[in-house]
């Protein structure tokens, strides 16, 4: 991967990444149904997460002091469960611009750490998004097909249904670190983790 040139901003933003068993299912989902789904751009394995925050371009003799603090947000919390919801799409019904798995958030933690973080994040001058938070694991972007787009027919291809079934695996996994992400936008994997922000038992 091509790293930034020094002392060039980096695209960062902070995110939750999935468990290599969940990522090699929804690629097999991916592998299995691609055919079925004209999409322009599908999400690389390695690069599945749920995004937490997004900061934008940052200098980067910044990132320690950032790193720092999403720390302290972490001390404040305990390793949760997370899980897959059904499938969804952002943007027209015919023609979406995202196709995205849901994720079930348990008593509502992840929520939680969003809005902690936000918070802790405003230190820094970055501001919480207006819309209401959507957490979603980002499958494939903008629809290209002939035919109009139909959800209700992906419904018997949802990950937790097929993919996780045969890997003899549920769909629940237990969450106890979160990620500050760099964006290598022409890159394959696009993203590359600066630091890892662990949540300890207590």
């Amino acid at each position: 991967m091509e790293k930034p040139i020094k002392d060039q901003p980096l695209r960062l933003f902070i995110a939750v990444r999935l468990p290599d068993q969940l990522k090699s299912a929804l690629e097999q989902w991916r592998k299995d149904n691609q055919h079925l789904l004209s999409f322009k751009r599908w999400t690389h394995r390695e690069d599945y997460h749920i995004t937490i925050q997004f900061l934008g371009d940052v200098e980067p003799d910044r990132v320690p002091a950032i790193a720092n603090k999403l720390q302290s947000v972490a001390s404040q919390f305990q390793p949760f469960e997370l899980g897959f919801d059904k499938v969804g799409i952002f943007g027209v019904k015919t023609s979406p611009q995202v196709l995205w798995a849901g994720v079930i958030d348990y008593n509502d933690t992840l929520v939680r750490l969003q809005e902690t973080v936000t918070k802790a994040m405003e230190e820094f001058g970055f501001v919480k998004e207006s819309r209401p938070y959507h957490p979603h694991i980002t499958i494939a972007r903008k629809y290209a097909g002939d035919q109009p787009f139909q959800l209700d027919s992906l419904q018997p291809l949802l990950p937790q249904t097929t993919v996780l079934r045969h890997a003899q695996m549920g769909a629940t996994w237990t969450m106890n670190e979160f990620v500050l992400f760099s964006t290598h936008l022409h890159d394959r994997p696009m993203y590359e983790i600066l630091d890892s922000i662990v949540m300890e038992d207590s």
